[in-house]
């Protein structure tokens, strides 16, 4: 038999229940938001990046190794029907990287005598905020895609959507975000571009790169149709109201300049360039000027100049017209070696933190002779 005494402590479990209450109530929780952001940003100090798990849809849903980090505000900007069009904007300004032979006349795809087309046509895809690091974000790069097709805007812009719609993500999973979907038709109006899709996407990724993607298509075809931000607007054979989660009811236009951080990656080099995963002709022995956009911590570019083995034989650095979260220009001159052969021209932005990762880089591959 237990003849040890049971102790009572109900007394001193309120009195300690009320001593917590009390310390509870003296607290003031502070805002640590702002503190928590700049320890964590290390790329532009006035915007934040998503961290995001990529799925790709196959057999099976296979989740790609590796987490990648996505902007805000990705969304197209849904329009009325009757907005205005803005002129176009800066980002498709610069030069197409090849001239277009002297046409003759065809018959169009609408029914309209047309000159043949053979130029390249501009084409947006997914890709790395900074190549060779799969750690940094995605966004719209964008590249010319030589096109053989009748002189109609419908007709180059359809050859730019399909090129767009094939492409895989410039991730390791090579994920196709228009996979189970293909374009059935494009009409382009003056103030308006359909976009008919065969069905909705299947692939399964995130509404925030779903949106980007849906984005990809919108700058594809203003840029390829060449009549400034006008709406674009998409339908499927299923009567979609989404693609994922971007309400496609209404026209979509891009968003507003300053917004652009959220899609575009964040350096280009514009000038010199070349067709798609082609070489730019530079003379050897003469200087170049280079021109890019970029929007980067206190507007602070990098650029190297390498031979075919890898080694820096010249680098520098300039300064865009603007620092992020603006999108400005910038531009340095560059003497080409005397010697012969295939170069990579580099541009780059390096790590607040370490000066040593890449945050956002673009390059060229230059041909001297």
């Amino acid at each position: 038999m237990n003849n040890r005494e049971t102790t009572d402590f109900s007394a001193l479990e309120a009195d300690l229940r009320q001593a917590l209450a009390a310390r509870a109530e003296a607290i003031t929780p502070n805002d640590r938001w702002r503190e928590i952001t700049m320890t964590t940003d290390t790329h532009h100090p006035s915007r934040r990046r998503w961290p995001m798990v990529l799925l790709a849809a196959a057999a099976v849903l296979a989740i790609i190794v590796g987490v990648f980090a996505l902007r805000p505000q990705g969304n197209p900007t849904p329009v009325p029907a009757e907005t205005s069009s803005p002129s176009p904007t800066a980002t498709d300004a610069s030069p197409e990287p090849s001239a277009s032979p002297t046409p003759e006349p065809s018959q169009s795809e609408d029914g309209e005598d047309a000159a043949p087309f053979e130029g390249v046509v501009p084409v947006y895809y997914i890709a790395l905020e900074a190549r060779g690091y799969p750690e940094s974000g995605l966004g719209l790069r964008r590249t010319w895609v030589p096109a053989q097709t009748p002189d109609t805007p419908q007709a180059r812009a359809k050859a730019a959507l399909v090129d767009a719609m094939n492409r895989p993500l410039e991730t390791e999973g090579q994920i196709r975000p228009w996979e189970g979907t293909s374009l059935s038709n494009i009409t382009v109006g003056t103030d308006r571009i359909d976009i008919a899709l065969t069905s909705g996407p299947t692939a399964q990724i995130t509404p925030e790169i779903g949106a980007l993607a849906v984005q990809q298509l919108v700058w594809t075809a203003q840029a390829a149709v060449g009549l400034g931000n006008i709406p674009v607007h998409f339908s499927t054979a299923e009567n979609a109201t989404t693609l994922w989660a971007t309400d496609i009811t209404q026209g979509l236009t891009r968003s507003a300049s300053a917004e652009h951080y959220a899609i575009l990656t964040d350096l280009w080099i514009t000038e010199p360039s070349a067709p798609d995963d082609g070489v730019a002709m530079t003379p050897a022995g003469q200087a170049f000027t280079v021109h890019g956009q970029a929007s980067v911590f206190e507007a602070n570019v990098q650029w190297q100049l390498l031979d075919a083995s890898g080694t820096v034989v010249d680098e520098g650095f300039t300064t865009a017209s603007i620092g992020a979260p603006e999108r400005g220009t910038f531009e340095f001159t560059v003497t080409a070696p005397t010697t012969p052969g295939e170069y990579t021209l580099k541009a780059f932005s390096l790590s607040m933190k370490d000066g040593q990762g890449e945050l956002a880089n673009d390059r060229v591959t230059l041909d001297l002779r």
